[in-house]
């Protein structure tokens, strides 16, 4: 979200927050929790519908100045209940902001690891409730290290009973197993991916299966899934015939734009036609 969107928006709620607002991850950060934790603030301000359906829009409309036409937001409903809003509540708002957007955008519902199955399970049912509404996907996020991913399979099936494609964020901690992990889940998109990358075996399966890695660079490098963007594997996972598409992970998190990630992976040496091959696959795998 905006930066003067989220300090306005501190003063009219009365929030006892540090200033300037925690918002943007320095280039060292030591892990992917560490990373985390910069959208604490962001999601403090974002309680209200009002706020939410304001930070969606103009999410759109600063994507759609940047030449985008079609946007997936991903972000998690259940982190926004603290002040009483409830799941359908939550969603609504975000999916009015979308549909007041100057360009396409649709909604992926994150579960998060370390809620319980059985609130995930919950969180999709509802999800599904807006199925051809807005919202397209189902994914999950949050820390690999301490939550894995298979516990939430029930959730997983919930959303696709529900008529929900599903996505994982997986491949930025831990284990490169926990790409692995990802794929039990059914889905056919992985955010991120990266570590697993690491495994010859694992970067075969992905592109035997056809399964889309939605990649990150600077988020990936600021997570430290890889230790310096020019060791990043999307030119070489590019390379040996995997599907990968280019994201920003958070504009504000990251501190970057989708025209500055296609910027450094063509200072990373990829070709034009390589990259038109990235959009062309994000194209052919969006869920809207």
């Amino acid at each position: 979200m905006r930066l003067a969107t989220a300090d306005e928006l501190a003063r009219e709620q009365g929030l006892d927050l540090p200033r300037p607002l925690r918002m943007v991850a320095p280039p060292d950060c030591p892990s992917q929790a560490a990373y985390i934790a910069y959208f604490d603030d962001a999601i403090t301000v974002l309680q209200t519908e009002s706020a939410l359906e304001r930070a969606a829009l103009e999410l759109g409309v600063d994507s759609a100045a940047e030449n985008i036409d079609y946007l997936e937001v991903r972000w998690a409903p259940r982190l926004h209940q603290r002040s009483g809003l409830t799941v359908p509540q939550v969603i609504g708002a975000v999916l009015a902001g979308l549909a007041a957007a100057p360009l396409r955008a649709v909604a992926i519902v994150c579960a998060m690891r370390h809620h319980t199955p059985e609130e995930n399970v919950a969180l999709a049912r509802e999800a599904g409730r807006f199925a051809g509404r807005g919202v397209v996907g189902f994914d999950l996020a949050g820390d690999e290290e301490r939550y894995p991913a298979a516990p939430q399979l029930p959730a997983f099936e919930a959303a696709r009973a529900a008529g929900l494609r599903l996505t994982c964020h997986a491949g930025e901690a831990g284990a490169p197993s926990s790409v692995e992990e990802a794929l039990g889940l059914g889905v056919e998109r992985i955010a991120h991916g990266v570590i697993g990358a690491r495994e010859p075996r694992i970067v075969e399966r992905i592109r035997s299966e056809g399964i889309v890695l939605d990649l990150c660079p600077t988020a990936n490098w600021k997570c430290k899934a890889v230790p310096t963007l020019a060791e990043h594997p999307l030119p070489r996972l590019v390379r040996a015939g995997v599907r990968c598409t280019l994201s920003t992970d958070s504009r504000t998190v990251a501190d970057t734009t989708l025209s500055r990630e296609f910027e450094l992976v063509a200072g990373m040496g990829m070709t034009d036609e390589e990259l038109e091959r990235c959009n062309a696959v994000a194209y052919d795998a969006k869920f809207g």
